[in-house]
């Protein structure tokens, strides 16, 4: 009989040798009264990780890893976890968080209470407690815009509008990120996984648009929480230019064609206005090469 556990964990690992070996030493501290596997997919690291890896894999049975000779991006190297994976359920895990409490026997059984449910979220923290905001809605024109005009950041708007980024988290949002994603295996491959052509950015919501579509929900569920160091293995430039470029091709996939003009005028406009702010008047060196390579693209 081929052994098949309740729920699979998978970690992709891209120079974070550090934190992804104190993510693993807290995912085995804490977790106890679950039958679950661990695999970790390492996006050919550059730092030693690979072979951190390579030396803790002799030790739990229920780990495994994944050298990919390549970067394949986080989207392709989740896929390639969860084609090796034989849970149940499949928990994405970023590499930079930490387990602080025995939560995830919890947490699959609140997904196994509603059926309905095709992504699960925990609540997430900084290290020193304070909330993260996790989940967002779907991008539409009304929502770009706000973004693209930082109405969503102006109070009342701010808590009247259903922004496109985590700005508060309500128990049913329309997506939530790729920290801590939850999700029924069998749901996970009838959506067909992540989306290749997108690198990293953006993908986590539109594995949640595709997955909603066929009828299932996305909670939040901030009644267990695990910590979210944020940012390890991306920089705030890669953040920028590749988050437009993921909301484009977003766009081009889900969305009618006359709107794409539309949403480039709205990045164009929105860039030009936090190049002039953030990178000119902020003098923020990241913001100038950032919106100006977004300028770039769109023109």
């Amino acid at each position: 009989m081929k052994y098949k556990p309740v729920l699979s964990v998978i970690i992709v690992s891209f120079n974070t040798k550090d934190i992804t070996r104190q993510c693993l030493d807290s995912l085995y501290q804490f977790t106890s009264g679950l039958d679950y596997e661990v695999i970790v997919v390492d996006n050919a690291s550059s730092d030693s990780s690979a072979e951190m890896l390579s030396e803790f894999e002799p030790g739990p049975k229920n780990f495994k890893l994944i050298r990919s000779t390549a970067n394949l991006g986080f989207g392709p190297a989740n896929n390639l976890g969860a084609k090796e994976a034989k849970g149940e359920y499949l928990l994405f895990l970023n590499s930079d968080t930490l387990l602080i409490e025995n939560n995830l026997p919890y947490c699959v059984a609140e997904i196994e209470k509603n059926r309905n449910i095709g992504v699960y979220s925990c609540n997430l923290t900084n290290k020193d407690g304070r909330h993260q905001t996790s989940g967002g809605y779907f991008p539409n024109l009304c929502r770009l815009f706000a973004w693209q005009f930082f109405i969503d950041d102006i109070p009342p708007f701010s808590n009247l509008i259903d922004s496109i980024h985590p700005h508060a988290s309500r128990k049913q949002p329309d997506w939530v990120t790729g920290a801590f994603m939850m999700i029924p295996t069998k749901i996970f491959w009838e959506a067909s996984g992540f989306d290749e052509r997108i690198f990293m950015y953006t993908e986590e919501m539109e594995l949640c648009y595709r997955i909603k579509k066929l009828g299932k929900i996305v909670i939040h569920d901030a009644h267990t929480s695990i910590i979210h160091l944020g940012g390890a293995s991306g920089g705030s430039y890669l953040a920028l230019t590749s988050e437009v470029e993921g909301m484009l091709y977003f766009w081009h996939k889900h969305k009618p064609a006359w709107q794409l003009p539309l949403v480039k005028l709205l990045f164009f406009v929105g860039s030009l206005l936090r190049y002039v702010i953030f990178g000119i008047i902020g003098r923020n060196a990241t913001a100038r090469q950032s919106y100006r390579e977004i300028l770039r693209l769109l023109a």
